[in-house]
């Protein structure tokens, strides 16, 4: 351990961020706390402390690899590249370059190895080169951030202000650790950042399986658990990007909140330790934290007397908690070619008790498989129904035998599990309520809604002999904004009697029912904006302007008529969805009858009686 000078860090050294490393995660506000740091230093004319560093290096001709500090240092060296061009003395500009960027003979002072190298050094070159992860979309925008913040100093202080600040950050100090043995300085990471700095769970988790391999295995599992870590985190970090693609927006995993922590959390509830007496998942209610106190901790101090299981046991838990992180990016993935997938999980917007389950059936390779004697349909089908009938429209969390029945996914047969879905259906949503609830309930805000109006979108389609939408007209209507449309305005400017309502609060209630609503495009609903529905049905560029077969139905049927949409017409209207959804999403479908689909006589049925 010693402190350094940043000049002294970098010099003798080729620093190097292996690429089973986390990727870039600093934004614009930490680039600004790096600013502040230099700042200070300038104001009070001295030294200054900008953080520590573990490194291991294996021997002295070796690369020095960076275990923590690589988001600053990272950061650092963007910082110094745009300095060192904003120079105007080629000499100045050529010590600098050598010191930190470039050494002529041994090459780039410090690389970012794996997926992002090339990108890395193509942004120190000004090539602009277009991002391919998330990781590299914060790379970038740092990068210009740096430059604009860089042009802001050059306006205001010239080349002395530049050079002052080159001289300053080359005299700033760092602590530096340096460890020959790689899991060592893991392990060394680790009880630094257990005191005090906040770290995910994932990154703890990581250091806790290599000490232990460390420590008890030789370090026989160091590189595999580090590698593997490393794909299960730009796994993760593809996800989310792919999750937040317009059209193809998956809300759960797209939320700032949604962190890999998340995940393994998960991978908690559906892995299978039984073979290691490591019970997983027992905690519904489980956090990352409690993965990692209550399950992890508890099981390796349980093993490490038997080499060999605690061997078998890191490996298994591993490569097992990685592939969950591809199994769900290959979901994620899905909803650009598989139509129930980005029904599942960007319309319906899956529930997160769900996620556990699906991923492990979709690794399983159970998801498209039927039962043979149980129900016709596919545990995708019947994942759909869970979520849609129980979670959705029930509005309740049936947690624990949710988790029951993914822990026990390794002991069932697909009939079984099939089996067991369709109880959870009938236990927490059966038919009669699942009617009433849809006829009767407020379900403008429910999650499940937009997936039940779609249903009715495909009938239309259906009546019209045109095929159901494919998955990118799906992805065009819902990058436009597939809204809900409230038929009846939310906010009457008219005599609501006129239109069969016994009085105000007779329309209040019925305002929100499914009959009084209908999938819209975002543009057209803005245009609706509390107009008459007699305006709307009539009016070219308001209803008539939609691409959506349902509402030129709905327009078709009442735009000749005055008054012609009103109380009865929402009852009716609601009545007939009702019958739909309980159509559409039975319990049960025997193997021996046909899967209800979209087209067929119960859809031509249907769709009359919303005519009525």
């Amino acid at each position: 351990m010693s402190t350094k000078t940043i000049e002294n860090f970098f010099t003798g050294k080729t620093l190097v961020i292996p690429g089973y490393q986390r990727d870039y995660a600093w934004k614009e506000r930490n680039v600004d706390d790096l600013f502040s740091d230099v700042e200070e230093a300038l104001e009070v004319g001295g030294g200054h402390y900008l953080g520590t560093f573990i490194l291991s290096q294996k021997d002295r001709h070796a690369p020095v690899q960076v275990v923590d500090g690589q988001q600053r240092l990272t950061t650092l060296t963007m910082l110094l590249d745009v300095l060192i061009d904003a120079v105007d003395d080629a000499a100045i500009q050529q010590h600098y370059r050598n010191t930190f960027i470039a050494h002529p003979v041994t090459g780039a002072k410090f690389r970012v190895l794996g997926e992002n190298e090339q990108f890395f050094q193509q942004l120190l070159a000004d090539q602009n080169p277009e991002p391919q992860s998330d990781g590299q979309e914060r790379l970038k925008r740092a990068y210009q951030w740096i430059q604009q913040r860089v042009q802001a100093l050059l306006k205001s202080g010239g080349q002395p202000l530049i050079k002052n600040w080159l001289l300053c950050l080359s005299q700033m100090e760092v602590l530096e650790f340096i460890e020959p043995d790689e899991g060592k300085a893991i392990r060394m990471f680790q009880s630094v950042n257990d005191r005090g700095v906040p770290l995910a769970k994932m990154d703890i988790v990581k250091s806790l399986l290599v000490y232990y391999s460390n420590r008890y295995l030789g370090g026989a599992l160091d590189e595999s658990i580090s590698q593997q870590f490393g794909q299960a985190f730009r796994s993760f970090s593809r996800t989310k990007r792919l999750a937040a693609t317009s059209g193809f927006k998956v809300r759960h995993i797209d939320r700032d909140s949604f962190r890999e922590d998340d995940v393994l959390r998960y991978h908690y509830l559906a892995f299978d330790g039984s073979g290691f007496d490591a019970v997983a998942g027992a905690d519904y209610s489980a956090t990352s934290e409690t993965v990692l106190e209550v399950f992890l901790k508890p099981a390796l101090q349980r093993l490490r007397g038997d080499v060999d299981k605690l061997r078998d046991f890191i490996a298994a838990y591993t490569a097992d908690l990685t592939a969950f992180f591809a199994g769900l990016e290959q979901l994620v993935e899905a909803t650009r070619t598989q139509r129930n997938t980005y029904l599942l999980l960007v319309v319906q917007d899956l529930s997160a008790t769900l996620y556990p389950l699906v991923i492990r059936l979709h690794l399983m390779g159970w998801l498209p498989k039927t039962g043979v004697t149980s129900d016709a349909r596919t545990l995708h089908d019947l994942v759909e129904l869970v979520d849609l009938r129980v979670f959705k429209l029930r509005g309740t969390n049936p947690q624990a035998d949710i988790c029951r029945i993914t822990r026990e996914l390794p002991l069932r047969t697909v009939d079984e599990v099939v089996a067991e879905l369709q109880h959870f259906c009938l236990r927490f949503m059966p038919d009669a309520l699942l009617g009433s609830r849809v006829v009767d309930e407020d379900l403008y805000r429910n999650l499940g809604l937009p997936r039940m109006l779609l249903e009715e979108e495909e009938l239309a389609r259906a009546t019209l002999k045109l095929p159901p939408l494919s998955v990118q007209q799906l992805a065009d209507f819902t990058s436009t904004g597939l809204t809900v449309e409230h038929i009846l305005p939310q906010e009457p400017n008219f005599n609501v009697v006129a239109y069969g309502f016994d009085s105000h609060e007779a329309y209040e209630l019925h305002k929100h029912r499914i009959g009084n609503l209908v999938l819209l495009e975002g543009p057209l609903n803005s245009a609706c904006n509390n107009r008459t529905v007699e305006d709307k049905m009539s009016a070219p560029n308001l209803y008539f302007a939609s691409e959506l077969k349902a509402v030129g139905a709905l327009a078709a049927q009442f735009a000749s008529k005055a008054h012609g949409f009103q109380c009865a017409s929402i009852d009716a209207r609601s009545k007939a969805l009702a019958e739909v959804v309980v159509a559409r999403w039975p319990i049960v479908v025997p193997v021996a009858e046909p899967v209800p689909e979209v087209g067929g006589e119960s859809a031509s049925d249907a769709s009359e009686a919303m005519a009525v």
